[in-house]
């Protein structure tokens, strides 16, 4: 009985990273109680010999779904963007849901979508907020502002800007990164932020959300035109969101409104008791895994 966690190459992932998929196989694979390697997502539809596969992330940009029926997901932390449900809601999409369910969703808008289609599911939230909490903060701590626009940087004090560090962790363009590399990338960033900063400030949930289970303070801030992002309502219900009318940022004054109502100096927050609750029912979902992969093959 082989496991695997998700890789992220071929189709259009190999010209493009986003260290935030990786991030999520890193936390996966640190919870599976045995790893025997990786599959990429794009390929899941062509896997050949009878596997379990943790299919926590984004699904997905590509036609390649469902995926074949020697998988047996962990269907846990599972993402589906509106832009998509014709694809992965499909009649043959469906059938795969539901021979698995109960659905694990990272966020309640993928919870709304699989329950109007009649498919058995649940709010697990995303298995990067189960990495461990660092000891203590850095001494010498920066602040680092992750994947943050340059119109909404203008709300975030120049005391702050001009000693932060800047990262852009989702939009890395390399031709053809192996899988390995771009885990030991995100493995490299992940323990960059935990032993180097004081605060984040940032606009992408999976900085935000293993930035906080890693018990580093976060500021997180979202365009008010994107309010109906369903992907990011995990972070209100952790630390809140400071959504800003980026439209009107050109007025100086309305910057300085926004910066004066955001807290620059949160402290980090206390999601040990949620960290387990998450843990447990991913394991959960991996004894029904292993139940259904006896039972089948």
């Amino acid at each position: 009985m082989k496991t695997f966690a998700l890789n992220y190459t071929g189709y259009k992932l190999d010209y493009r990273i986003n260290l935030g998929d990786e991030i999520q196989t890193i936390a996966a694979s640190k919870l599976l109680p045995s790893l025997d390697g990786y599959v990429s997502r794009e390929t899941l539809n062509e896997v050949m010999e009878p596997c379990i596969v943790s299919l926590n992330g984004f699904f997905m940009d590509s036609p390649n779904w469902p995926p074949s029926n020697y998988v047996v997901p962990i269907p846990f932390a599972f993402h589906i963007s509106k832009k998509y449900e014709k694809n992965i809601c499909s009649p043959e999409g469906l059938k795969y849901l539901n021979q698995h369910a109960p659905i694990g969703c990272r966020d309640r808008g993928t919870l709304s979508i699989l329950k109007k289609h009649g498919v058995d599911a649940y709010y697990s939230k995303c298995l990067t907020l189960t990495l461990d909490k660092r000891e203590a903060p850095p001494i010498n701590g920066k602040v680092h502002i992750v994947g943050v626009t340059d119109n909404l940087q203008k709300v975030i004090p120049d005391s702050i800007l001009k000693n932060s560090v800047y990262v852009n962790q989702s939009k890395i363009e390399l031709p053809c990164v192996p899988g390995q590399t771009r885990r030991d990338l995100a493995t490299h960033l992940l323990n960059h932020y935990k032993n180097n900063a004081s605060l984040v400030i940032t606009s992408r949930i999976h900085c935000a959300m293993p930035c906080i289970a890693m018990g580093i303070p976060v500021v997180f801030l979202y365009s008010s035109k994107k309010k109906s992002d369903y992907r990011v309502h995990i972070i209100e219900d952790l630390i809140g969101i400071n959504y800003i009318n980026e439209s009107l940022l050109f007025l100086k004054n309305v910057a300085n409104y926004y910066s004066k109502k955001i807290n620059w100096t949160p402290n980090p927050i206390d999601i040990e008791d949620e960290k387990n609750i998450i843990k447990a029912q991913y394991l959960d979902a991996y004894s029904r895994a292993k139940d259904f992969y006896v039972n089948h093959f």
